[in-house]
């Protein structure tokens, strides 16, 4: 599938699926190992809750007023999650040292993954992390995406 379809996925999902995604204020800790809490929800009337999502945010893509970006970082935290065997294969795949914070983060992941993937389905994808971490032409129409 091309990335450029990614994108257009992703914008479709958070229209189809009304979703309202919001950035929530993040302590010395979350900064400390380049963490983001998003928050999700449904633009719903049935008093749906949120759910806060901790994303891996190394590039402050947070900062830019975009929710297919956002989204993007929300299913990947998902796919990390999914791809991995266990909490030890996770943390090594996503590069963090075993401490109680990780392993309260991967519990909480346990309980969250399913409530997120019941809401924007399993199909869809992230774009590929390396477009994101070396900024290609992908990643910035990522970036700049207006719905």
């Amino acid at each position: 599938m091309s990335e450029h379809k990614v994108i257009k996925e992703l914008a479709e999902c958070l229209k189809a699926n009304k979703l309202v995604l919001s950035i929530n204020e993040r302590n010395s800790h979350m900064r400390e190992y380049s963490l983001q809490n998003i928050q999700l929800s449904q633009n719903k009337a049935d008093g749906s809750k949120a759910i806060v999502v901790p994303v891996f945010d190394e590039y402050d893509d947070t900062r830019i007023q975009n929710p297919v970006l956002w989204l993007h970082l929300i299913v990947d935290t998902c796919e990390g999650f999914e791809q991995a065997a266990n909490y030890d294969e996770w943390r090594s795949n996503e590069g963090y040292k075993d401490s109680d914070f990780f392993s309260s983060l991967y519990a909480d992941y346990t309980d969250l993954i399913p409530k997120i993937r019941t809401i924007i389905g399993s199909d869809i994808r992230a774009i590929d992390s390396h477009h994101i971490e070396f900024n290609t032409d992908i990643a910035q129409a990522l970036r700049n995406y207006q719905l």
